[in-house]
């Protein structure tokens, strides 16, 4: 026999004979009666002086003993039963952190470790009498009390205070929409109006027909609870920091409280939320005991929910799968759905890697896709975001609305200035970190945009990193400062290759070749990678195996820091006929200790006696920079002069082939401008559909201001009298062909806008061939028309408008 073989025969003896002793102890154990057990876990936790905080000694020891006395009366409510093991390790975790604080009376924990021993009396005593209705009812009312505990609140991050704050959900969430599920879209036929209804019937007739269209055209936005109702088997796909985890949390907490709709939860009594994250399920995958596992719940009462088809799975993260259960967790999951036909699902999962592919899901889901906070949702979660920082400093209810109002009404006003803030503050986790800033820097926001990145940032890789990865993580072996640099150099890597995503392989060798730059062995950047694959940070695991930054404006900040490090102002340089660069090389002129003006000279000379891309991000650079000479900067302004306002139509078109870069030049002439000057801005920023110019824009549909003399246009000087209004009305009609967001912004723009601009939409409407277009500007008119007649036409308020403009 070799020794290999009698190495493993010992090994089975020594197993085989633990095997009765590993018996005999937990036999031990369930004999143990509760006093003993109490005895043996407070013996095992030390009177420290840290705890105790310097109190005198019979404090403490008196504290320890009415602690002692609390859990045993516990178990005496409990009832004369057995101690489940995992009980007994509840117990031991519960009095470890109870010694921590001294054992103070007002210990949340201790109290409900209490309910939930009392709790527990009525479902044993249900057991013990064979009846199984009362035990599944007395574990129900245990179940939903602890999931309202568990996910009924929500971690306020980032407030730098010594313990975690949580609010209640009704003070913190904003409740999040989805696109309409796609088997509705599938369904959705547009109405025809009729063909020979009364002439006073037919705008309202047109008006319905338009907007019937595009519902089925655009998909729109629906609440999460709303799609569930329609749809009990969901899958909801989301970006990283969208919110998906919250929104389940949020479904579980009102599905606990039996606050979904009816639909939702089919004849009383209600559904039962089983939230699992999947990045918790081990070998049983989504079996029913995987389910009880990682949602917490015992497995007999989650088979007996399943049985009575009363159970609502929430099941997050479907993409977060351990790669041991991967391939097991959907044929796992559609074998139960299969057994259980009336049980309601909803899955998240984040965006699938190659494009044109759909997630992968269970048959029989619908899809939605988890869309980004309007305006309106975003004032809402700053509202709610303030109202729950006061509160966690334990102000008066009163004092805190007033503090918070106060604090949430200048943040919305800074957004409403800030464009680049504003496209930030999109999603939950961005707008929690704008929230943070704002807060801890005097209720302000940086102005330059490279202070705001630096802020946001900061508070990505400190705060909530501090807050989310285990000790001893590989990543929290960096500060702030190394975080950044490497995270730098892999942003200016990734942009140099024209990507923004990576697959998880090449991240690990990128970072890899940095790490000992920073004093650490390239083998933790494996390490690193696995530890942000399932954190909302500054990179994210973006699709399953794929990495980017969480907002593309990361990279560009991050490469800009980089290449303004390694004073690599010559290919920032080369690449300034790069769109793909632009924002790039405006971002570097910020940084300080950017050679600023030694960029803006550079290019400047790039144009030569032309005025072209160079000088318009020169112009953009002048903005961003801490500091530039006045000589250069009057140049600067110089050579704008030249073309914007457009005075002819070689000007014109001389902008118009610039593009989007020479968009911020034109938005901040638009103030200062002639009427006539006004109107070519106007039509410049329409032909390169300028999105950002969308703000003013709003505010110019209301002006009833007419040229008065020629203005510049495409091909020739148009001679024709314009309202301002009717300009801006043409600029829409160019911006809803390619921005459903910039569509949704003129919607509610509509009701005051001047007539002028509406007679413009009405003629667009009737020469527009494309019916997903024409539905677009039906919509848009019909808006308009939805309110009473304006008091005075555009004709009649126009002569003072005239004289003022000039």
């Amino acid at each position: 026999m070799t020794a290999v073989a009698r190495q493993t025969k010992t090994r089975a003896r020594r197993a085989k004979a633990a095997l009765p002793e590993a018996q005999a102890d937990v036999e031990r154990a369930a004999a143990e009666s509760p006093g003993a057990l109490l005895d043996r876990v407070f013996a095992a936790v030390p009177d420290t002086p840290q705890a105790s905080g310097g109190l005198p000694k019979v404090v403490g020891k008196n504290r320890r003993a009415r602690a002692r006395q609390r859990l045993s009366d516990a178990f005496e409510a409990r009832g004369p039963y057995p101690v489940p093991e995992g009980l007994r390790g509840e117990l031991r975790t519960l009095v470890e952190r109870w010694g921590q604080k001294g054992f103070e009376d007002a210990f949340p924990e201790a109290d409900l470790f209490e309910i939930r021993c009392a709790e527990e009396r009525a479902v044993l005593d249900a057991a013990a009498r064979g009846d199984e209705e009362a035990r599944f009812a007395a574990a129900e009312r245990a179940y939903r009390r602890e999931v309202e505990v568990r996910y009924g609140q929500i971690e306020i991050r980032g407030l730098q205070l010594s313990a975690r704050v949580r609010q209640d959900l009704e003070i913190a969430y904003v409740p999040l929409h989805v696109e309409e599920p796609s088997e509705e879209l599938r369904s959705a036929k547009p109405k025809k109006a009729g063909a020979k209804k009364p002439k006073v019937e037919a705008a309202t007739i047109e008006a319905k027909a338009a907007s019937a269209m595009l519902r089925g055209l655009e998909r729109p936005r629906v609440l999460a609870t709303d799609a569930l109702v329609s749809h009990p088997r969901l899958l909801i796909v989301g970006e990283p920091g969208s919110g998906k985890s919250t929104l389940l949390a949020y479904l579980a907490t009102r599905a606990a409280r039996g606050e979904l709709p009816r639909s939702i939860q089919g004849s009383e009594p209600g559904s039962i939320p089983f939230l699992v994250p999947v990045r918790a399920l081990q070998e049983a995958a989504a079996s029913p005991e995987g389910i009880a596992d990682a949602a917490g719940a015992e497995p007999w009462f989650v088979e007996a929910a399943l049985r009575r088809g009363r159970a609502l799975l929430l099941v997050d993260g479907l993409d977060e799968a351990l790669a041991q259960v991967a391939g097991k967790l959907l044929p796992a999951l559609t074998s139960t759905l299969d057994a259980h036909p009336g049980t309601s699902v909803v899955v998240t999962t984040r965006p699938v890697a190659a494009p044109g592919q759909d997630e992968v899901a269970p048959r029989g889901f619908a899809h939605a896709r988890l869309l980004p906070m309007t305006r309106d949702e975003v004032g809402v979660f700053i509202d709610r975001w303030c109202l729950a920082a006061e509160l966690s400093l334990n102000k008066p209810r009163g004092q805190a609305e007033i503090d918070a109002r106060t604090a949430a009404d200048d943040l919305k006003e800074r957004l409403r200035a800030s464009r680049a803030i504003e496209k930030l503050a999109q999603t939950p986790l961005l707008c929690s970190v704008i929230c943070v800033v704002h807060r801890f820097l005097g209720q302000r926001i940086p102005e330059r945009r490279v202070a705001l990145y630096e802020a946001i940032t900061n508070v990505l890789l400190y705060e909530w990193d501090r807050a989310k990865f285990a000790e001893g993580a590989a990543i929290g072996k960096l500060d702030a400062h190394a975080k950044r640099a490497l995270l730098a150099r892999l942003a200016l890597s990734m942009h140099r290759a024209r990507v923004a995503e990576l697959p998880a392989d090449e991240v690990v060798k990128r970072l890899a070749a940095h790490l000992p730059d920073l004093g650490r062995p390239e083998e933790e950047a494996a390490a690193i990678v696995a530890e942000i694959r399932d954190r909302n940070g500054v990179l994210v695991e973006r699709a399953p195996g794929s990495f980017g930054f969480s907002h593309l404006t990361f990279q560009e900040y991050l490469a800009a820091m980089e290449l303004v490090n390694a004073r690599a102002y010559g290919e920032l340089l080369r690449n300034h006929k790069d769109k793909w660069w632009h924002e790039v090389i405006v971002l570097s002129a910020g940084f300080p200790g950017a050679h600023a003006d030694r960029i803006i000279r550079g290019l400047l000379d790039k144009d030569g006696d032309d005025v072209a891309e160079g000088t318009m991000l020169a112009a953009q650079c002048a903005e961003t920079a801490i500091e530039v000479r006045q000589a250069l900067r009057k140049e600067i302004e110089k050579r704008v002069a030249q073309l914007v306002p457009p005075a002819s139509p070689r000007e014109f078109r001389t902008l118009y082939d610039l593009g989007e870069v020479a968009g911020p030049v034109l938005l901040r002439s638009l103030d200062k401008a002639s009427t006539e000057g006004k109107a070519s801005i106007l039509r410049v920023l329409g032909f390169i559909r300028y999105e950002p110019a969308t703000r003013a824009i709003l505010k110019l549909l209301k002006d009833p201001s007419r040229t008065g003399r020629p203005f510049a246009s495409f091909s020739k000087m148009n001679d024709l009298s314009h309202t301002i209004a009717q300009c801006a009305a043409m600029f829409v009609k160019s911006m809803i062909e390619v921005s459903d967001t910039a569509f949704s912004a003129f919607l509610d723009a509509m009701p005051s806008a001047d007539p002028s601009a509406i007679r413009i939409l009405e003629a667009f409407r009737s020469s527009e061939k494309d019916p997903r277009q024409r539905a677009k500007l039906e919509a848009l008119i019909a808006r308009a028309e939805a309110v009473p007649e304006k008091a005075s036409s555009s004709a009649a308020r126009s002569p003072r408008r005239v004289a003022r403009s000039g």
